[in-house]
């Protein structure tokens, strides 16, 4: 192993930021900003002057069906339904104006998302659904000798960056906790995407990090590459491996010229403002591929009552397009109203979603390293109370069963979510509330101070598919991070501190809230 990697192993500033991004609320938003008349805030989307676009087709399709290349209409759809622009807001004082396939913090949208394809490298433009082209040249072994793998060629390479500005100008340091969550988010709908059309994502976690900043021309202080994520076709044998010799980010970095795209600068220098979030992020750099591991997490022991077996319904299969378009987070006051949810559907949704993910971050083969709990309010089916999934079985282990019976000090199981969140969303008529759970020694014991980034980035990739699952029952998700770390593990009975909550998704049918949305729909391809 690496000196590098020994050093990294200790992950003690990686460690103390989830601490703090975590268990201490109080500190973590200390230093949190008005979104409002903030003079920080910057631009809505990143802009390049003076680079050639490549436009795509507006013309895409309203189903996703699987492609034989990754041709222009294909990358067009790819991209439309993987990070394009889904609504339009008009009536919240300019904060809140565009909404995308995924959900973001405040409708922020700090990640970026750039396409090296065998022509060259290119920054997704969402607002024009056009390419903007950073260098010329095909760059795809590069970023494979980056991950330290070896295979057969990509259709493309996508890389997710964190531009920080976009969520530091009112969070601050917390925006680092923001941007890995949201990375793993869209690397999720990346992956559902592709699935659909018929390709096949690898999400790699552990890269070296200066050849690839580099390569994009990001500031790493500012702007860090968070995933790398090469498409296959799926029939075809990627034949992805570790590569045998060990590569140096100063040695690739060598190969490359530098470039100096001319950005639109706006909102605060985050090296200068952020200085925790700046320690955390150096942190997680690598420096060469000899320490990359993967291994599985240790699961939460299972509680002893008896299961609840999966039911024999199959969820109806849903085009993955209709279900984005529809797809939301809910209205600002997340207000739940009373309405009938098939909780056997949802269960059965579910149960399937931690398969099908390639990663680097686990053994090939195995799950997305979270564990899903289901706390119950109101679904038809399941009786109230909280539950872990058993991913063996698909089985919904009872953690806690409800207890309305305050008169015996009992409290039911969605009032102790309710109690340890921070006052704001409705929790009355809420159908459920999921929470996904990682072992965070396993996340820092394995990768160090990048443990911080993979924990939740694996948790994101999740969280997106808990949030399909809902909105193919026409079901809103909230992701929700204002809640007490210690209190949520008392509610779901977790006993050891490694198993961390790190999201909590609401689930719920909800009203209009009173805002003026319009829908933006896809042309249509001929």
């Amino acid at each position: 192993m690496s000196e590098e990697a020994v050093i990294g192993h200790e992950a003690r500033v990686g460690r103390e930021f989830l601490r703090v991004s975590l268990e201490d609320l109080a500190e973590a938003m200390e230093t949190r900003q008005s979104e409002y008349a903030n003079p920080d805030e910057p631009l809505k989307f990143k802009i390049y002057r003076g680079l050639p676009r490549r436009p795509l087709t507006t013309r895409v399709p309203r189903r996703l069906t699987e492609v034989e290349a990754l041709d222009e209409q294909a990358l067009s759809t790819l991209l439309r339904y993987g990070y394009g622009i889904s609504r339009q807001e008009f009536d919240t004082n300019g904060t809140w104006p565009y909404h995308r396939m995924v959900a973001s913090a405040r409708c922020l949208f700090a990640v970026q998302l750039y396409v090296c394809l065998p022509e060259g490298v290119h920054h997704y433009d969402a607002p024009h659904h056009s390419l903007v082209r950073l260098r010329a040249g095909d760059h795809r072994e590069l970023l494979a000798r980056a991950t330290g793998s070896t295979g057969a060629p990509p259709q493309a390479v996508f890389v997710l960056s964190g531009l920080f500005s976009k969520a530091a100008y009112i969070y601050r340091d917390y925006a680092y906790r923001l941007c890995t969550q949201e990375a793993g988010l869209l690397t999720g709908n990346l992956d559902l995407v592709a699935q659909s059309m018929g390709l096949r994502a690898h999400v790699h976690h552990q890269f070296v990090d200066e050849p690839v900043n580099k390569l994009l021309g990001l500031d790493p202080d500012e702007e860090p590459a968070l995933v790398v994520l090469p498409l296959h076709l799926a029939g075809a044998d990627p034949g992805i491996r570790r590569r045998e010799v060990v590569e140096t980010a100063a040695a690739l970095a060598g190969t490359i010229d530098p470039i100096e795209p001319d950005v639109v600068r706006s909102g605060l220098r985050v090296a200068q403002a952020c200085p925790t979030l700046t320690a955390v992020n150096r942190a997680s750099l690598r420096t060469d591929t000899g320490g990359f591991a993967t291994a599985e997490p240790a699961e939460p022991a299972l509680p002893a009552a008896e299961p609840l077996a999966l039911p024999g319904t199959a969820a109806e299969e849903v085009d993955l397009a209709e279900v984005l378009r529809a797809r939301d987070s809910g209205p600002g006051i997340f207000r739940p109203i009373a309405s009938q949810i098939d909780g056997a559907e949802l269960w059965a949704r579910l149960a399937r979603v931690r398969t099908g993910v390639s990663s680097d971050a686990v053994p090939a083969g195995a799950p997305v390293p979270v564990e899903i709990y289901l706390t119950v309010g109101d679904l038809i089916g399941i009786p109230a109370g909280c539950y872990r999934l058993d991913q063996g079985t698909g089985a919904l282990h009872p953690v806690r069963p409800a207890t309305p019976d305050t008169r015996q000090g009992g409290t039911d199981a969605l009032t102790s979510i309710e109690r340890v969140t921070i006052p704001g969303p409705v929790f009355r008529n809420m159908n459920a509330v999921v929470h996904l759970v990682v072992d965070r020694d396993w996340a820092f014991d394995t990768f160090g101070d990048r443990g911080y980034r993979v924990l939740n980035q694996e948790a994101g990739l999740l969280a997106h598919r808990v949030c399909v699952a809902a909105a193919a029952q026409g079901v809103s998700a909230r992701i929700v991070n204002a809640y007490h770390a210690d209190g949520v593990r008392a509610a779901l009975g977790l006993t050891e501190q490694r198993h961390a909550p790190v999201f909590q998704i609401l689930l719920a049918r909800t009203g209009p809230g009173g805002r003026v949305i319009v829908p933006v729909e896809p042309e249509g391809a001929q």
